[in-house]
């Protein structure tokens, strides 16, 4: 073999050829190893009807927290310039090309963009609310083994049950703040954990009491937090409003990479009974959580990880707004 390729000269350089179709078959090929591995799926080419509606993979993966069920995935892939561009700050830009490609009005598609120069992949989910224009993510959308918990949570939407809080009335304490700071701490102490169809278990720990009656945190924010914590088991059952990553961090060490994101999950359709004016009024309630994620760093050469990526949620803070 080396006889021969040393023996037949290359007339040209091997970067200056057509190479846009066979990069990107090389791109779509590379995405499906690389998506299947983090996800610990199963998944396959799109037929020719598929390909012809620009659905280029089907992938399948256990969801993470509802027992026995499974998230079916529709994945676009693009790579190159013209689609996105990775970011110093670890995230990626999708540019509209690409957005308005994925678009559909029946379904979402999980868009998979390859940086062909670092060989990274990141993910977006779009789906038919999505608006068109150019859009920077975060480096939560890279793929890793976190993207199994992060496609739970897009998917989750469609998931049967209430929404934003609606039906939730909060009491307002009338007896006095510290009065009403010990019932909330037993009721708090009693929770343990709540299934989100969001998040999965969410745990109540002594973290979120801390945060809440902290020194520094205003007495009118611990009035609400005291007057909501009654309702948490109420609200995070039902899907938010809308939620969003307000930040993320990683740590890594010899073996393991950590990521840590904090979500902040807003419910709109919640009122407070005000007990002092005997009167009901719309509030916004808000919780805020804490997810970490481990997984192996070099988790893309492992035959068997499943067991080594660990999850866990709690609960950061909860309060309302009027209005």
């Amino acid at each position: 073999m080396s006889q021969l390729l040393t023996s037949v000269p290359i007339k040209e350089p091997i970067e200056d050829r057509p190479h846009n179709a066979i990069n990107g078959s090389d791109a779509e090929s590379f995405a499906l190893v690389r998506v299947l591995a983090a996800c610990r799926g199963e998944g396959q080419w799109g037929s020719r009807e598929d390909d012809n509606a620009k659905i280029d993979l089907l992938f399948s993966l256990t969801h993470p927290w509802n027992s026995g069920e499974r998230i079916m995935v529709l994945s676009q892939v693009k790579s190159g310039e013209s689609y996105g561009a990775q970011l110093t700050s670890g995230g990626f830009k999708l540019k509209a090309s690409a957005k308005k490609s994925a678009k559909r009005t029946s379904h979402a598609i999980c868009l998979i963009w390859v940086n062909r120069e670092t060989s990274q992949v990141f993910w977006a989910y779009v789906h038919p609310n999505s608006n068109s224009s150019t859009q920077v993510y975060g480096s939560h959308h890279r793929v890793t083994p976190a993207m199994t918990f992060d496609l739970a949570r897009c998917t989750s939407k469609h998931v049967v049950g209430g929404i934003g809080g609606n039906g939730v009335t909060v009491s307002s304490s009338d007896k006095g703040f510290q009065n009403g700071r010990r019932k909330a701490h037993q009721i708090y102490k009693a929770i343990n954990s709540v299934e989100s169809p969001l998040l999965g278990e969410v745990q109540i720990t002594r973290f979120g009491w801390r945060h809440m009656f902290r020194r520094s945190r205003s007495t009118k924010y611990k009035a609400s937090s005291v007057d909501i914590v009654p309702f948490l088991k109420v609200l995070l059952k039902q899907h938010p409003s809308s939620n969003m990553v307000t930040s993320t961090t990683y740590q890594i060490d010899n073996m393991f990479e950590y990521r840590k994101c904090e979500y902040l999950l807003k419910y709109e359709k919640t009122s407070v009974f005000r007990r002092d004016t005997q009167q009901t009024e719309p509030i916004t309630s808000y919780i805020k959580v804490v997810e970490e994620i481990r997984y192996p760093k070099n988790w893309v050469d492992m035959a068997m990880i499943s067991q080594l990526v660990k999850r866990r949620v709690v609960l950061k803070s909860a309060y309302f707004k009027a209005g």
